[in-house]
């Protein structure tokens, strides 16, 4: 039996000091899905897609204060050959 697997694309929209409103809020987040959809649909074999979900969700945080990591690239030297 084949193992369904699941593709998770992760967005965050570092935003200014401006208000914003929440429905220019769900109109980004619906452009930015859609976006993804059609550029996955592009990339992906035909019917390989079964179910789009996405989830918006509001954090306030201070963006200067998020971790930054290397590269993930940079990454696959460190662990080739070691599976």
């Amino acid at each position: 039996m084949a193992v369904q697997k699941i593709l998770t694309v992760t967005l965050e929209f570092e935003m200014g000091d401006r208000k914003i409103h929440g429905p220019r809020i769900k109109a980004a987040h619906d452009a930015a899905v859609a976006a993804a959809v059609e550029a996955a649909k592009r990339e992906l074999l035909d019917d390989s897609v079964s179910a789009v979900r996405s989830r918006m969700t509001w954090d306030y945080r201070w963006a200067d204060a998020s971790a930054e990591y290397a590269d993930p690239e940079e990454w696959e030297d460190e662990f080739d050959g070691q599976e």
